[in-house]
């Protein structure tokens, strides 16, 4: 899979899980302000990013920024199926998103990119309690192929959530499985 530079967008290292962890915590801190080294929230999101990232072989992990909102958390992978997909792909995947849905799912959406390519979005406020922000995951389908790239972002905050959406809508558009 191919991906675009997109302003906004900061990769990390994936050099080891602590490497990784260390990144992404000095790059919202650098974000958010000094003032949010201390907020327990920031370290907890990288370990979990990071340990999810190294544990699912990711090819990207990043924060994601925008003037109008406090950063986000990005992990992407590339998932390979065992056949090729039929011209269905995008409704089999809508469905089991809707099937495992939960009470955590706000809203399900269908688009495509720029090169045609289908892709589910799903948009999750996470109710935890305290409440631990925003998530929205998407997934792109290689209609050619077996392959899914499967993109989530999570805010810790909420705070400027759609602009955060806007910037990965620019990264997604850009996908290209050739």
């Amino acid at each position: 899979m191919k991906l675009a530079s997109v302003a906004g967008i900061t990769p990390v290292t994936m050099r080891s899980p602590a490497d990784t962890e260390r990144e992404l915590a000095e790059l919202i801190v650098k974000t958010r302000g000094g003032e949010s080294a201390h907020d327990p929230g920031v370290a907890l999101a990288a370990h979990d990013a990071a340990q999810l990232a190294h544990e699912n072989a990711a090819g990207l992990v990043a924060v994601v920024d925008h003037p109008q909102s406090d950063p986000g958390v990005l992990v992407s992978m590339v998932v390979h199926a065992d056949l090729p997909f039929g011209a269905d792909a995008a409704d089999e995947v809508r469905a089991f998103l809707e099937a495992s849905a939960g009470a955590d799912i706000h809203e399900i959406t269908e688009s495509r990119t720029e090169r045609g390519y289908p892709v589910i979005i799903a948009e999750r406020i996470v109710m935890s309690d305290p409440p631990s922000g925003c998530q929205l995951q998407a997934v792109v389908i290689a209609p050619a192929g077996g392959r899914l790239a499967v993109f989530t972002l999570h805010s810790l905050t909420g705070r400027g959530w759609l602009e955060l959406a806007a910037v990965l809508g620019e990264l997604l558009s850009s996908v290209s499985f050739d």
